[in-house]
């Protein structure tokens, strides 16, 4: 059965999404856990659905990104720093897209990607403010169209040739006028 789904479309939609839930989201894990631990569980509901896309579009089974997303989950309660869950959390988005869920390139023209990708995401949240929920959401959605340009650069999920069937008629016609055309 042949994937119908668009990588670079639906990775945009994603981060749409999760800007869109990330306030609600922050705002009602706030409310059971300390600052540091519910907006970094927020940030790991977020690329733990979107690794399920991955895995989805790669077709392998959602085992296979088990540990990456135990670790990073593990990560959110135990890491006290924003900046080093995020390298963490790039790290492990790494290690789900290109070593798990898409490994048809070189390994080097991957790890380039990752840590290109890496380092572009990371430039937006530099000098982020966490208290400001708007910008944040922003921030979301423009990691993640950072992200799509993975699917630009290898090209995933698209047909290399897409084959037109031709009319059995016209088919015969052509035949037909190649016969003609040889006997002259």
């Amino acid at each position: 059965m042949k994937s119908t789904a668009k990588p670079i479309r639906s990775t945009i939609t994603w981060g749409l999404i999760g800007g869109i839930l990330y306030i609600p989201l922050c705002v009602g894990l706030s409310r059971f856990m300390l600052w540091p631990v519910s907006f970094q569980v927020s940030i790991w509901l977020l690329l733990a659905g979107y690794a399920v896309l991955l895995s989805r579009w790669a077709q392998r089974s959602l085992k296979s990104i088990g540990l990456p997303l135990l670790l990073l989950f593990l990560a959110a309660f135990f890491i006290k720093s924003t900046g080093a869950y995020f390298f963490t959390a790039f790290l492990m988005l790494g290690w789900i897209r290109s070593g798990i869920c898409f490994k048809a390139r070189s390994f080097f023209k991957r790890l380039g990607a990752e840590i290109g990708l890496g380092l572009a995401a990371g430039l937006l949240l530099f000098d982020a403010v966490p208290a400001a929920a708007v910008a944040w959401a922003l921030g979301i959605w423009l990691f993640f169209l950072i992200q799509a340009l993975y699917f630009v650069l290898f090209d995933c999920g698209s047909d290399a040739q897409v084959a037109i069937e031709v009319d059995p008629f016209e088919k015969a016609k052509m035949a037909a006028q190649k016969i003609l055309s040889s006997e002259i």
